[in-house]
């Protein structure tokens, strides 16, 4: 007798119908591992490699191999090369023969991965149950294990084996017999419940938001297959720049010290938070403190992002070149981006990525409260610079140009629609260039703001309109524009200049400031003591117990939102805290604090997040249809695709049209984009 119901048949042949897959394998590679624990020596592992590192490291093989089609009772398993070879190639000839075939596993980048970057074999479509997981339970922790737990609580049948640990650290030659019966039962029970973790999932996902299931894939295949050429030329420049830069900010501290009688300086003086913190005591600055989080005993408050030392900074701005030299030692991300993307893309060409040897490594719900994208694989291609030559030396493959669209300023406008600030929504519709920074700018200086002839003030605009928006204080704004945001650099403004800004934003924006009172006042209630409220535009917004849920369908969760009492000077004031997706060394959640400025700047990120997710599904889908390209992924409000070379005109177009249309329930929310088309990603 099966073990299958009617009910994970119909929900399989629905999403093959939905996908149109002709068959789905679900599959799981074991490979060799050694952890830090074993014997004391060097590990090998996922906790410290990323995946191309450890996949393509000389010491990778694999050591066993489960998958089944459908719902198939028997799960094969075997080990050694002739039946790796053997199960791939009968795949790539099933795809060759017209088949089209779903792939599922359990953190699908890493199983998709070794199918294509060590055998070659892509699929038609990429499913994930760890993504599943993260979108219909963020809050939750996301492992095969813990997800068989909560799923099915009280049947230990359904959990995941320990057997792996019994090979830790021993190569394939040296396995047993008994070893490969243990991994075989092990890695066939992953397959089990990866399968039925699939068919519990998909219909609470449902077809209603097969949008989801798209965006999962499209994130998916741009992580497992090339997406981009590199140029090395323009990224060793962007070393040898940084070197540059760092010498001279260096240079020039050391002379600024020798003026003041100050020897003995060095790059490390500046890099060494003792001998920074030395320094600074020279020049009878006094270092700030804060409670160090791993040790709860003082430490220097020495940090680019602490309040302290930005208001150090602040306080004594004639020391200006030794903070520049500080930051300029401290921080190496350009550089050492630089040189992974040239390892990486080496990495590939070295095993035949000839044409595209860099995917786009993307993390679907990387920022688990609001479900937008991070950044993967400690390149974090979200965070190059515009118009930097990290993007500039990023390449379409031959026959292709990359085609960048970007929807003008998303969360401005989703938190003016949200909260009903019809004035300037207005000025958005009638006017398809209004620029609502220029416009804040110039009520800041007093003076006509525009972006070709102002582009400081109206980054200090930009400024405004993003951070206070959200409820931040004139304190705050102050610590905001001194950490450099939004790739500015940083800007230190004394405490009058910030609470003048913080009051004529407010008058300003009236709707905005009315939405966080209501927010405050009725809204967080909801979310803590229960009931149901809907809110928002056209009420499409619902607050229940420990959540709320967008007009997508998707929820933000809150779990175990609660009051806490703490002690001040007036008295006891009651907080609203939550269990965070963050836990503490026993396992359990790290409380986090709930306000109405977090609570609108989630509701204001993920609805954006939701408009996008919907374009670039609605650009992918119709890219494919007409075989003009596809989309590559997306890196923060923008869409890149690529798009077929002599068709780019048609292409883009697409692009520009999908990103004009609001969903069907955001009635009223003007949307604008801009972009282009290049060889090089250039935007």
């Amino acid at each position: 007798m099966s073990c299958f119901t009617q009910d994970d048949k119909l929900a399989l042949n629905v999403i093959k119908k939905a996908f149109d897959l002709d068959i789905i394998v679900f599959l799981d590679w074991e490979t060799f591992y050694k952890s830090k624990a074993n014997n004391g020596s060097k590990s090998f592992s996922l906790k410290s490699l990323t995946y191309p590192e450890y996949i393509y490291d000389p010491r990778f093989h694999e050591t066993g191999l489960g998958l089944v089609i459908d719902l198939d009772e028997y799960i094969d398993y075997g080990h050694g090369g002739a039946f790796y070879n053997a199960q791939m190639q009968k795949l790539k000839d099933a795809r060759a023969d017209g088949l089209r075939i779903g792939l599922v596993a359990h953190n699908t980048v890493f199983d998709g991965a070794i199918c294509n970057w060590r055998y070659g074999l892509e699929f038609d479509f990429y499913f994930d149950t760890m993504l599943m997981r993260k979108y219909l339970a963020a809050h939750r922790p996301s492992s095969l294990n813990a997800c068989a737990k909560d799923e099915w609580p009280d049947d230990p049948a359904l959990r995941k084996g320990n057997d792996l640990a019994d090979v830790d650290g021993i190569k394939y030659e040296y396995i047993s017999e008994e070893q490969h019966a243990s991994l075989a039962k092990y890695c066939r029970q992953d397959v089990n419940l990866m399968r039925r973790l699939f068919l519990a999932y998909i219909p609470r996902i449902g077809l209603a938001n097969s949008t989801e299931l798209r965006a999962m894939h499209i994130t998916l295949r741009g992580a497992i297959e090339p997406q981009f050429d590199i140029r090395h030329d323009l990224l060793e420049e962007v070393i040898k720049e940084e070197n540059i830069k760092d010498g001279e900010a260096v240079v020039e501290a050391i002379r600024f010290c020798a003026e003041h009688d100050i020897s003995g300086i060095t790059p490390k003086t500046f890099s060494s938070n003792p001998q920074y913190e030395v320094l600074l005591r020279h020049f009878d600055l006094r270092v700030p403190k804060k409670i160090s989080k791993t040790t709860g005993l003082l430490t220097p408050a020495l940090g680019k992002g602490d309040p302290e030392y930005i208001r150090l900074q602040i306080d004594n701005p004639e020391y200006a070149v030794l903070y520049k030299a500080r930051e300029r030692m401290k921080s190496t991300i350009a550089k050492s981006r630089a040189e992974r993307m040239i390892s990486v893309s080496s990495t590939f060409r070295k095993h035949g990525f000839t044409d595209a040897c860099m995917p786009f490594f993307l993390n679907y719900y990387g920022a688990g409260q609001t479900g937008r994208w991070s950044g993967g694989q400690k390149l974090n291609q979200q965070n190059n610079t515009r118009g930097g030559k990290h993007r500039l030396s990023m390449l379409a493959p031959d026959g292709y140009q990359i085609g960048v669209c970007d929807l003008s300023n998303i969360e401005l406008r989703v938190n003016l629609w949200f909260c009903g600030q019809e004035d300037l929504l207005e000025n958005f519709r009638n006017d398809p260039n209004f620029d609502l920074y220029s416009d804040i700018a110039t009520d800041i200086f007093g003076y006509t703001v525009k972006k070709k002839t102002h582009p400081d003030e109206r980054q200090m605009g930009k400024a405004a309109a993003l951070g206070l928006g959200f409820s931040m204080g004139w304190f705050g704004f102050q610590q905001y524009l001194a950490s450099g945001p939004l790739g500015m650099e940083p800007m230190f403004k004394d405490d009058e200049f910030c609470r003048n800004v913080k009051n004529a934003y407010d008058v300003k924006h009236y709707a905005i400031k009315a939405m966080w009172h209501f927010l405050a006042n009725t809204v967080m209630p909801v979310i803590v003591n229960g009931g149901e409220l809907r809110f928002g535009p056209n009420d499409l917004y619902v607050a229940r117990k420990d959540q709320v849920v967008l007009p997508s369908g998707r929820v933000l969760q809150y779990s175990n939102a609660r009051y806490k009492g703490e002690e001040t000077q007036s008295g006891v004031s009651m907080k609203v805290v939550f269990d965070s997706d963050k836990y503490d060394l026993w396992g359990k959640p790290i409380p986090k604090y709930l306000w109405h400025g977090l609570l609108i700047e989630n509701i204001s990120q993920a609805t954006a997040r939701d408009i996008l997710a919907e374009q670039l599904v609605n650009v992918d889908r119709e890219l494919d249809e007409k075989y003009l390209g596809w989309v590559m992924g997306s890196v923060h409000d923008e869409l890149l695709a690529a798009l077929k070379e002599g068709k780019e005109d048609e292409a883009f177009s697409i692009m520009e049209r999908n990103m004009s249309k609001a969903p069907e329930w955001a009635i009223g929310l003007p949307l604008a984009n801009e972009g282009g088309y290049a060889k090089e990603y250039s935007k």
